[in-house]
């Protein structure tokens, strides 16, 4: 089985995170996907590939335009504004504030975030993008005929909405790739195996029928995202039914 890879996961390397009250080490790291392709090395998988790049349109697919173009320009409007620092919120759009979308850099890292895990750094626009690159490439190789394919990707996706980020997911990696397979009119099983729910996936699918979406993962009555997949939720409309928590 072939193994697409890019070394440009490495130039997303937060600093720190806000978790149980202290800023502590990220927890996702470039080692993570280090360790991953020492792994597929070991065991000889198979080759291992470049991504080919496919531009900004598959993510227009399952992103907001005006949410892709905030990744895209936020760290260098933080840095004019805070200087050489990662990029992290200090509140958020919840229940009862105005939708609106704030001029300031810190408030729309507010509007399009729902934690603070997830700092922007220099090198998190290019990374985000190299990662849609190789879960697209590896959709590519199997729609082409391979019987599968493993993209490492890194950053994740799963927790990343079609205008929200967070959980240390910038773009929806899956989601990019699951739609790609719906474009060439294939219906689409995806499967979300996480400790924690893929909020961001459920709500991008979630009221259609052509990819149903399914995810094992802890109860969010006790652990993150505390707020999204619950046994009740099977989908809306259309979608209704095509959703399994």
């Amino acid at each position: 089985m072939k193994t697409v890879y890019s070394e440009d996961h490495e130039l997303h390397h937060g600093r720190a995170e806000l978790i149980d009250g202290q800023l502590k080490p990220p927890v996702e790291k470039p080692e993570r996907a280090e360790i991953i392709l020492w792994s597929v090395r070991e065991v000889d998988l198979g080759e291992i590939i470049s991504p080919e790049d496919f531009g900004l349109e598959p993510i227009f697919r399952v992103h907001n335009e005006a949410f892709v173009t905030f990744l895209r320009t936020a760290y260098g409007e933080w840095v004019e504004t805070f200087g050489e620092r990662d990029a992290l919120p200090l509140n958020w759009a919840v229940r009862g504030f105005s939708p609106k979308i704030p001029k300031t850099v810190e408030g729309k890292l507010s509007y399009y975030s729902f934690d603070a895990a997830t700092p922007i750094t220099a090198g998190t626009w290019q990374a985000a993008t190299s990662s849609v690159n190789v879960a697209l490439s590896a959709q590519r190789l199997v729609s082409g005929g391979e019987r599968a394919a493993f993209a490492l990707c890194r950053p994740p996706g799963h927790h990343a909405a079609a205008d929200l980020y967070g959980g240390y997911c910038f773009l929806n990696n899956a989601a990019i790739a699951a739609q790609a397979f719906a474009d060439e009119g294939k219906r689409v099983v995806l499967l979300d195996l996480d400790y924690h729910h893929g909020n961001g996936t459920q709500s991008i699918f979630y009221a259609r029928s052509d990819i149903f979406y399914i995810s094992l993962h802890a109860d969010p009555a006790y652990d993150y995202p505390y707020f999204s997949g619950y046994a009740d939720e099977r989908g809306v409309g259309e979608g209704g039914g095509f959703n399994l928590n």
